[in-house]
């Protein structure tokens, strides 16, 4: 099988993830040095910025090349959804800098799991869609939460470096979570027809294929009754 170039730049995000975290996990193990804290955190917030902003450029590639596979289309969400998780986690554990003001770690930690959960019920709504033969296209709601959800990750990283970065990175990840089920709740009532046992409305391909089939088998019977 061959790889397209926009699916190597798909495996090469995912596999970015690595020095992310281990960044990361550095920077929480020598916290005790402030000067070392803050460049491992920043070499962690710079590559984690890296993943989020070259998103698109995947997906770009393999549409312009029209070499759009199944593979990039099974690894880009990977390479999306996964570095979010995995660091939104980890500042969570880390809680550095979070404790602004009282019950913020927990908040923070309460909208992580209605973030999990919203994309674990879009997904199963686009499995569903995709069994009855329908597309369902990601609207600007779904984008704003994206990229509030990254941006204040960015900040939220930064957190135990400064107090003002902890509270911008709280605000937005504040407005980002509220994003977030806004525009699931969203997505589920456009599409809601997903949800019923309807008949899915064929393709214009389709109906040209049985148009054909329908002339074919008309002429068919015509040359039957002509003999």
């Amino acid at each position: 099988m061959k790889i397209t170039l926009a699916t190597k730049i798909t495996i090469a995000r995912i596999f970015l993830i690595i020095p992310t975290v281990l960044f990361y996990v550095l920077g929480m193990v020598f916290s005790a040095d402030y000067v070392t804290y803050v460049s491992l955190m920043t070499v962690a917030c710079f590559l984690f910025m890296v993943l989020c902003a070259t998103d698109f450029v995947d997906g770009y590639i393999a549409r312009k090349t029209k070499t759009v596979t199944d593979l990039g289309k099974f690894l880009d969400p990977i390479a999306d959804k996964v570095v979010v998780v995995i660091m939104l986690f980890l500042v969570i554990a880390h809680g550095a800098g979070l404790e602004i003001f009282p019950f913020n770690t927990f908040i923070i930690a309460l909208f992580g799991g209605i973030i999990l959960s919203r994309e674990l019920i879009v997904g199963a709504f686009r499995t569903i869609a995709a069994k009855k033969g329908l597309v369902l296209a990601a609207d600007i709601y779904g984008k704003i939460k994206t990229n509030l959800l990254d941006i204040s990750l960015g900040f939220l990283i930064m957190a135990g470096v400064h107090e003002v970065i902890a509270w911008m990175g709280t605000i937005v990840y504040y407005a980002g979570a509220i994003m977030t089920v806004v525009s699931g709740l969203n997505y589920i009532l456009k599409n809601k027809a997903v949800l019923f046992d309807e008949p899915v409305q064929e393709s214009a391909e389709e109906q040209d294929a049985k148009c054909d089939d329908t002339i074919t088998e008309s002429t068919e019977d015509t040359q039957e009754k002509a003999e």
